[in-house]
Order: C-alpha cells, then sequence, then structure tokens
C-alpha cells in the first residue's frame, strides 16, 4: 500500500519537477522546486527513504531561506551542517542512504551561482543521484519522471546557449 501511496505522492512532485525543467529564470525555478521539494518529502517518506525526506524538508526550507534573504557561504554551510546532523539520525551505513543528503548539499553549494548553463549542469547530475536512490527505494514514477527532466533540462540548456550566442552576435564590434 505505501509503495502505491508512495508512487501516487511521486507522480504529483515529478509533474512539477518536469514542467520547471523548462524554466529559465532561476528564481521561478526555486519557488516550484519548493512544492515539489515538499511532495517528494511525503512520498520519500511513504516510501521508507528517510533520508530522502530529511534532505527533501531541508532543502524546501533553504529555499524559503535563501528567497527571503541574500545566500551567504555562512548560511549555505549552516543549511548542509543542519541536513547533516539531522540525516545522522535516519540514514544507515548503506552508501546508498548518503545520496540525496549528498546532492542537497552539492545543490544548496551552487544555488547561487549565476551562470545559467552551470546550475543547468548542477541540477542534471544531483538529478541522478536521485534517481540512484530512487531505484533503491523503489520511487517508479519518480525513475521515469528524471529521465523526463533529463530531457526538459537539456531542452532549456540549448535555448539558454542558443540565446547567449545571439546576445555575443549581437554586440557591437
Amino acid at each position: 500500500m505505501n509503495i502505491i501511496l508512495g508512487n501516487i505522492v511521486s507522480l504529483l512532485g515529478c509533474t512539477v519537477m518536469v514542467l520547471i525543467g523548462f524554466i529559465k529564470n532561476k528564481d521561478r525555478y526555486i519557488v516550484m522546486q519548493t512544492l515539489q521539494f515538499l511532495l517528494n518529502a511525503l512520498s520519500h517518506f511513504l516510501l521508507g527513504g528517510f533520508g530522502g525526506t530529511v534532505a527533501s524538508l531541508v532543502s524546501a526550507a533553504r529555499n524559503i531561506i535563501i528567497a527571503k534573504w541574500k545566500c551567504t557561504t555562512g548560511i549555505k554551510i549552516a543549511l548542509i551542517a543542519v541536513q547533516a546532523a539531522l540525516s545522522i539520525s535516519t540514514v544507515t551505513a548503506n552508501p546508498i542512504t548518503w545520496i540525496p543528503i549528498i546532492a542537497a548539499g552539492m545543490f544548496t553549494w551552487y544555488i547561487d551561482t549565476k551562470d545559467a548553463m552551470w546550475f543547468k549542469w548542477v541540477i542534471i547530475i544531483t538529478l541522478i543521484m536521485w534517481a540512484v536512490y530512487d531505484i533503491y527505494h523503489h520511487n517508479y514514477v519518480s525513475i521515469w519522471f528524471s529521465i523526463f527532466t533529463l530531457i526538459t533540462n537539456g531542452i532549456s540548456m540549448v535555448k539558454i546557449h542558443k540565446e547567449q550566442k545571439e546576445a555575443k552576435e549581437n554586440l557591437p564590434a
């Protein structure tokens, strides 16, 4: 029952995840991603993935914090430390259970990058990490949607690259 319910909730979160892959504005991306994290937290909880639950909840809190305050190195370190401390009590010695913590920490560290293309690469790398975790926890819906999200982020990267190239071509000589 929890596998079915967990995957239904995952479907909602994954639908948001795919749609935000088309968003080029980082601020809008972060707001929608907060909703996705809350849905993912519930899904991971239902599927027994407590490391994923903690990572998703701390990531949602991170997005709220950085939407209100400047994202400083101190804030990033504090968020990563809080996540690691909370995760210690929920994860096992199995290395797979640490993947969400590492992925969320990586995303937190690079969240304030000004380079849209680099930000998309960080999304892709952390998404692959989450896909491995989801395979382990039978989050079948999330695995498929991770593939779709990789595609939408790839499309967005092509568009960003095209816009950057056009902007350079239109510079006065």
